[in-house]
C-alpha cells in the first residue's frame, strides 16, 4: 500500500525534515555565568523546571513505542511513520536537558545538586498504564485513552503550560540564551506532536462515536489533573515570593486555558 503523501501525518513528517536540529549545535558558553549570578531560591526553581522537563521527556521517549506497535497492526502506515519520527526527536529533547544540566551548572547535577523531589506518578504509573495497555488491548477505546494521555494532556496541556513560565523566566530575567534557543526548538517539535494528537483523536471520534462520552469523561479527569500538577514545579515556593516574580495563579489558570484550547481543537476542529 503506497503512502497517502497528503495526509496530515506524511504531511507533518515532511515538515520535520527542514526543521531538524542538534542539541550539539546549541551555544551554551553563556549559561553557567548566568546561573552563578542567581539567587539561590532562582536557582533552585530554574533547576525544578528543567528537571521536571527532563523527567518528562524521557518518560514520554520511554513509552511511546507501544503506540507504534499499536499503528501497524492497525495499518495506519502513515501515523506509523509519523510516531517513528517523533520517538527520535522526543530522545533529542531528552539529550538536549541532558546537556544543559550537565554543562551550565557549576557541579555535578544529582551530587553537588541535589535531584528535586517530584511526588507526581503520571510518568511512573499513569502513562506507562495507558501506553503499554495497547500491546495487549486493540480496542479504540484503549488507543484513544493512550493519545487523550500523551498527546492531548502531557504535550498539549502540561508541556505548553510549562513552557509559559520558561518565557517568564527568559524575559525577566535576560539570562540563557542557550536553554531559550532549545527551548524555542522543543516547542516547535512539540507543535507537530499535538497536531498529530489532534489528528488521532478527531479520526477515532469520527470512526467510532462511542467515544464522544469517553473523551468528556477524560477531560473532567484531566481537568483535575491540571489544577493538581502545577504545584509540582511550584512546589515549596510560596505565593506572594516565587522567584522571577512567576505567579501561582496564572500558571494554574495557563493549564486550565491550556485544556479547554485542546478541547475545543479536537471537538470545534479548530486549528
Amino acid at each position: 500500500m503506497p503512502f497517502d503523501h497528503d495526509s496530515l501525518p506524511m504531511r507533518l513528517f515532511t515538515a520535520s525534515h527542514g526543521r531538524a536540529w542538534s542539541p550539539g549545535d546549541i551555544d551554551f558558553s553563556q549559561e553557567r555565568s548566568d546561573w552563578l549570578a542567581l539567587t539561590d531560591d532562582e536557582r533552585r526553581l530554574l533547576v525544578r523546571l528543567v528537571a521536571g522537563f527532563r523527567l518528562g521527556e524521557r518518560g514520554v521517549t520511554h513509552e511511546l513505542a507501544p503506540l507504534q506497535i499499536r499503528l501497524r497492526h492497525a495499518r495506519w502506515i502513515e501515523e506509523q511513520v509519523f510516531v517513528a519520527a517523533q520517538m527520535y526527536e522526543e530522545a533529542r529533547h531528552v539529550q538536549f536537558f541532558e546537556r544543559w544540566l550537565v554543562e551550565a551548572l557549576p557541579g555535578r547535577f544529582g551530587v553537588d545538586i541535589p535531584y528535586p523531589d517530584f511526588h507526581g506518578d503520571i510518568f511512573s504509573a499513569r502513562l506507562p498504564l495507558a501506553m503499554r495497555t495497547l500491546l495487549h488491548d486493540d480496542s479504540p477505546e484503549a488507543l484513544f485513552r493512550a493519545v487523550m494521555l500523551y498527546h492531548f494532556y502531557v504535550e498539549g496541556v502540561s508541556a505548553e503550560a510549562g513552557y509559559t513560565l520558561y518565557h517568564a523566566i527568559f524575559e525577566r530575567s535576560g539570562r540563557f540564551p542557550g536553554l531559550e534557543r532549545g527551548i524555542r526548538l522543543i516547542q516547535r517539535d512539540e507543535q507537530r506532536h499535538i497536531a498529530f494528537g489532534v489528528h488521532m483523536l478527531r479520526r477515532l471520534l469520527a470512526e467510532h462515536h462511542d467515544l464522544a462520552g469517553v473523551f468528556e469523561d477524560q477531560v473532567a479527569v484531566m481537568r483535575r489533573f491540571a489544577e493538581a500538577d502545577p504545584d509540582e514545579v511550584l512546589a515549596g515556593f510560596q505565593p506572594r515570593n516565587t522567584p522571577f516574580g512567576l505567579e501561582h495563579g496564572s500558571y494554574r489558570q495557563s493549564y486550565l486555558d491550556k485544556l479547554e484550547a485542546m478541547r475545543r481543537r479536537v471537538v470545534d476542529r479548530s486549528p
